[in-house]
């Protein structure tokens, strides 16, 4: 996670949140946003691969 958000990163991202969002978030909650991007990022990356199948209606 480091090597993604190092402490120049974080911080960006805080003033990100902050101007755009209107939230002030903590050290612990700016890493679970951090964390939050990344997750989706990916997945959004493997689903246009088509790796990732959507769910299913029926479920």
């Amino acid at each position: 996670m480091d090597m993604v958000f190092d402490a120049k990163n974080l911080k960006r991202l805080h003033k990100v949140v902050k101007t755009s969002v209107g939230l002030e978030l903590s050290d612990d909650e700016l890493y679970a946003c951090a964390i939050s991007i990344i997750r989706f990022t990916c997945a959004k990356i493997i689903r246009s691969q088509g790796t990732l199948p959507l769910k299913e209606k029926n479920e």
